[in-house]
């Protein structure tokens, strides 16, 4: 009885969607059934986007040097970083739950809290390769004026963001939270689940198991690893400075 107590806990959202479709199922079997055409045509969407994002961030993480990613859309990259982040969400492809990944990995790697703001924001709600067909359906002066509008305001909102929360801040959040690992999933929770290889791991199942085991401990994870490092620089610079 408590190991079921302690698995509804963990999958409380999991728990919840499946009361709520017996709620749905007993008072209008027909929102349910169309419920769960809908729910299909996301997961097979995710399905479909998911896995080369994934492939994307990962290689982010293992090609590309930090000093790069710093240079193109660190804290000093001043306009060409923010112009840069305007056109990586622009150009994006897929929903906006994509774009995690890709903005957890660029940030992993050095990207500014304001740039990571700029790429989530652009994806959100500019679509440079949509802006015809948005043309189409409310008109060229209708969709001229959006994107004229969007985008200085996304800018400021990265401003701001940047101000109120800083990169280190979100980092020390990120790697000193205090778990429990009391099976495989709580330590998958803790990795970013890009499938890497870089800890030696085939992907972060196995690497996840390997902890449960003793043989590693989670720092050993590479990402983790390069995030700490990239922290402890910023604030020895910042020190400096």
């Amino acid at each position: 009885m408590k190991k079921l107590k302690n698995v509804i806990k963990e999958n409380k959202l999991i728990f919840l969607s499946i009361l709520l479709y017996a709620i749905t199922f007993f008072v209008s079997p027909q929102i349910f059934f169309k419920s769960l055409e809908i729910t299909k045509g996301f997961l097979i969407q995710m399905l479909e986007v998911l896995p080369p994002i994934f492939v994307i961030s990962s290689l982010i993480m293992v090609w590309i040097p930090t000093e790069v990613i710093t240079k193109a859309f660190g804290k000093g990259s001043g306009f060409k970083g923010k112009l840069l982040s305007v056109l990586i969400g622009g150009f994006s492809a897929g929903p906006i739950y994509a774009a995690f990944p890709v903005a957890q990995s660029l940030f992993y790697k050095g990207a500014s809290v304001e740039n990571t703001v700029i790429i989530l924001s652009s994806w959100a709600v500019i679509k440079f390769t949509m802006f015809m067909v948005e043309s189409s359906f409310l008109g060229i002066t209708f969709a001229s004026t959006r994107y004229v509008l969007t985008v200085p305001f996304i800018i400021i909102m990265g401003y701001i963001m940047g101000k109120l929360v800083s990169r280190e801040d979100v980092l020390k959040e990120l790697n000193n939270r205090k778990v429990e690992y009391k099976s495989v999933k709580d330590v998958l929770r803790e990795l970013p689940n890009m499938n890497c290889g870089a800890c030696g791991y085939k992907s972060c199942q196995d690497f996840a198991e390997g902890v449960m085991r003793g043989e590693v401990v989670i720092d050993d994870c590479a990402i983790r690893k390069r995030a700490k490092k990239t922290s402890s620089g910023l604030q020895e610079r910042h020190q400096e400075e």
